[in-house]
């Protein structure tokens, strides 16, 4: 198998880590999260609730463990790989760097809405695809959880009407697929962990970021952010992965728990994510920011920026199997 490598320091960090966890029960599921264990909030700790109640309540010892206490992306991305942790709720960009099939995902302004995703995932063999690269380094795509509503822009400065408005900000990225589109419609940016957002908009090191409009109150950071720009730039889903050695080793009938588990982990993570859609501006007008609802001739103008960068930030082939697929399934 052709696995990233860890270092010595990493491998006995790692090892310590999770010794001093007790993660050494034979047997016990660990679950790294990824944002607070909040209900009401968190897409993805909906998933992951829905998917160890179900575990649990067919004999499976489950454990949780809360967002940075097994590490950061990469700590987490090298767990799963070398199967020292089973599922983690993982930043997609990060499984992108296994194999690029899965950033057709990120391409802004392909899917009308989250039901259109879901068509383009269920109806086409992009999933296996995308596994098939993956589980060569270790990693198994489970699912893709939905943070929220399709994503805008929270920022400390001004409102966003066009992308003339991004001209003298300073955004955060994710990564450099999201810098393109930044920077495409006239931002600087810098590309910061998301454990070091919060001292990065309260120093000035960034003005603000693009996210769903639930991220923002989830994570208090309307304590800084006075401003929310209704881009509906794309689907905003984080990845549920776990590790391919541990997967293939259940027996036939845990590996069938296993899946039900994911399938209803995803169907309560939808129905979480229609509502946090109806409710999520109103939560962060309730927080005190200033919400602007772009037209749709707004959106188009961000719009045409980025859709000539999607062979830029995939490939000329991942965009066009994704453009093709979402074309089908409108």
């Amino acid at each position: 198998m052709n696995r990233k490598p860890l270092n010595s320091f990493m491998v006995v960090g790692l090892a310590l880590l999770l010794a001093l966890a007790g993660l050494a029960h034979a047997g016990e599921i660990k679950i790294a999260l990824d944002c607070p264990p909040e209900l009401d909030k968190c897409g993805t700790y909906v998933f992951s609730k829905t998917f160890s109640d179900h575990l649990i309540a067919n004999g499976l010892k489950v454990k949780l463990y809360p967002d940075q206490a097994l590490g950061n992306e990469d700590e987490k991305l090298d767990q799963v790989s070398q199967g020292l942790l089973e599922v983690s709720n993982s930043f997609l960009g990060k499984a992108g760097q296994l194999d690029p099939t899965i950033f057709g995902f990120n391409l802004y302004y392909l899917f009308d809405s989250i039901s259109h995703a879901d068509r383009v995932i269920g109806n086409t063999n992009i999933m296996d695809k995308i596994n098939a690269g993956l589980t060569k380094n270790g990693v198994r795509l489970l699912a893709l959880a939905s943070v929220g509503a399709f994503s805008g822009l929270a920022n400390a400065r001004h409102p966003i009407k066009t992308p003339a408005d991004m001209k003298g900000l300073r955004i955060r990225a994710m990564d450099k697929v999201q810098a393109e589109y930044l920077k495409a419609w006239g931002a600087s940016t810098v590309v910061i962990p998301w454990a070091e957002i919060y001292n990065s908009l309260q120093t000035g090191v960034a003005d603000g970021y693009l996210n769903p409009a639930i991220v923002p109150v989830m994570f208090k950071h309307t304590e800084v952010l006075k401003y929310y720009s209704d881009l509906k730039v794309g689907v905003p889903f984080r990845i549920i992965i776990c590790s391919e050695d541990w997967y293939k080793g259940l027996s036939d009938k845990d590996r069938k728990i296993v899946d039900e588990a994911v399938a209803k982990g995803v169907a309560a993570n939808r129905v979480w994510q229609t509502k946090i859609e109806a409710s999520g501006i109103n939560t962060l007008k309730a927080a005190g920011v200033q919400v602007y609802e772009n037209t749709p001739e707004e959106r188009d103008q961000f719009a045409k920026l980025v859709r000539p960068l999607y062979a830029k930030v995939t490939s000329p082939e991942i965009a066009d199997m994704f453009i093709k697929a979402a074309e089908a399934n409108r």
